[in-house]
């Protein structure tokens, strides 16, 4: 089968989770002696073990990551122009798309108009959000696009992620986010944008909104099928929507022989996280929950930080006592499981369906996170983890106070972790629904 993947980018230009999957699962197509190709406009550069690796131009500044594609547009005329050329070129059996974002929402009617098979792997919420995350500025949690007027007001609200002061534990209640962190005085209106948009009228920006949602919508239509990997997005994707028989539920695969289980033998637990060390990631909750723990454990934190060039991250490393360190950037994707004891996801947002609490269960590691969307899924409370009430740092550090205080519960919930989805199987699956697809024409 000749199979043509598509991303925003591939490592080594960033380490996301829908880059590094596109990587793996490219690599798994091509070890089973399919033609596989993927397409990208950031990393054409990539060395992927039989893979061919396109380039597709990349979008004017401001960039669609920058503008959240609004009002720039969800569709990149260049970019269509290189696609379809590779579609003609590589006359693939079967489009997969694992983003739009970077790339264009008219690649989905490109292949219909050529009768390739085109399917798109939601990683996450950006074709319903022009935030990606279902998560307002003001970091509280959205069920989704009820309106234009509701995601223009959105769009046009500050976006103060670079401010949030985790350190500040005395803020008044009323005046702090959803999320943890603090809200600055005079700088939660969104009279104060960093996106110029006062420089035109409302309007412009509500239409804006308004074809970038027609746009998206004509791409899910387009598509031969959504494939979501986890419940709580399809639930989303439905309740807005789409078809429940357009779109499929695969749970994602790792190449769970990279990581190894090396055994606990605290205390002190080591608590973990690796990741995007980003707002809304929750990492400032987890340091503010294990500042209040008493007993012997460490914080691990891996990922990649610079206190000197990021507020956020300058805060972390602000109210970080002796017993926290700050790893850094890890090539070795297996390296931060063995330096922990139990990992912890303090996520704000939704989350779909997080590769670190595969990569930890695979070490056979526990995981502590929040009690929402994908994350949720993935963690049996009481079996192989512990579930919090999402963005609370007095629940995050009630879970992880009796594991401090009995490391035998760290046993008990290792005894209860099982291997995640094989990367191999994952792959098979897509396949059967690749070849159920071309079934229909």
């Amino acid at each position: 089968m000749r199979i043509l993947q598509a991303v925003q980018a591939l490592p080594p230009d960033t380490y996301g989770g829908s880059e590094l999957y596109t990587e793996r699962l490219a690599e798994a197509f091509a070890a089973r002696g399919h033609e596989v190709g993927v397409a990208t406009p950031r990393g054409a550069g990539a060395d992927l073990d039989g893979v061919d690796v396109y380039d597709l131009p990349e979008r004017d500044a401001p960039g669609v990551q920058d503008d959240r594609g609004v009002p720039l547009g969800p569709v990149a005329p260049d970019v269509d122009a290189r696609f379809d050329d590779l579609l003609a070129a590589v006359d693939p059996d079967v489009v997969h798309l694992q983003h739009l974002k970077g790339l264009s929402a008219t690649i989905p009617s490109l292949c219909a108009a050529r009768g390739v098979t085109c399917l798109l792997t939601l990683h996450d919420f950006w074709t319903l959000c022009h935030r990606e995350q279902l998560y307002r500025p003001d970091g509280s949690r959205c069920v989704g696009p009820e309106s234009t007027a509701k995601c223009t007001d959105c769009y046009l609200a500050d976006r103060p992620f670079s401010r949030i002061d985790s350190a500040d534990e005395s803020a008044d209640p009323g005046e702090r986010r959803a999320d943890g962190g603090a809200l600055p005085v005079g700088e939660s209106s969104p009279s104060s944008r960093r996106d110029g948009s006062g420089d035109a009228p409302r309007e412009f920006y509500a239409d804006a909104v308004a074809a970038r949602q027609r746009a998206l919508g004509r791409s899910i239509e387009a598509v031969d099928r959504l494939i979501s990997p986890s419940a709580f997005l399809r639930e989303r994707f439905v309740a807005f929507g789409v078809p429940p028989a357009h779109v499929v539920r695969r749970r994602n695969g790792i190449p769970v022989d990279r990581f190894a289980d090396t055994g606990f033998d605290g205390p002190p637990v080591r608590i973990g996280y690796a990741g995007r060390i980003a707002p809304e990631k929750g990492v400032h909750l987890l340091l503010a929950a294990f500042s209040r723990l008493t007993g012997d454990a460490t914080l691990e934190v891996f990922g990649r930080f610079d206190p000197e060039g990021d507020d956020y991250h300058a805060r972390l490393a602000a109210a970080a006592g002796d017993d926290v360190s700050f790893h850094g950037w890890y090539d070795d994707p297996a390296a931060p499981y063995r330096a922990v004891d139990v990992f912890v996801l303090p996520s704000v947002w939704y989350e779909n369906s997080p590769l670190v609490i595969q990569e930890a269960h695979a070490s056979g590691v526990p995981v502590v996170t929040a009690d929402v969307g994908g994350m949720a899924e993935l963690v049996t409370d009481g079996v192989d983890g512990v579930t919090f009430a999402v963005g609370d740092a007095d629940a995050l550090a009630d879970a992880l106070a009796p594991l401090v205080a009995d490391p035998g519960r760290v046993e008990r919930l290792r005894a209860g972790v099982r291997e995640p989805k094989r990367l191999a199987d994952h792959a098979d699956d897509l396949l059967t629904v690749y070849a159920d697809c071309l079934a229909d024409g």
